[in-house]
């Protein structure tokens, strides 16, 4: 094999660590993200069971910034 051969597979082989370490990278990224959306999924279904649970224990609250409350 010849020097500029041994080049060029040295230069492929460097090219393919490289892709690799990125795929890895956003792998674990995208782990990472997976894990907290699910975190906040969870807050967000508890947050809305103690809000249902205030609303049928006849508890008054302040609307939210969404809710209609009939005043001008």
């Amino acid at each position: 094999m010849s020097t500029g051969s041994q080049y060029v597979v040295a230069a492929y082989a460097v090219i393919w660590f490289v892709l690799l370490l990125y795929v890895l990278a956003i792998a674990a990224r995208t782990a990472r993200i997976s894990r907290e959306v699910e975190l906040l999924a969870r807050l967000a279904e508890e947050r809305a069971a103690e809000e249902d649970g205030r609303r049928s224990a006849g508890a008054r609250q302040a609307p939210g910034p969404r809710e209609h409350t009939g005043l001008r």
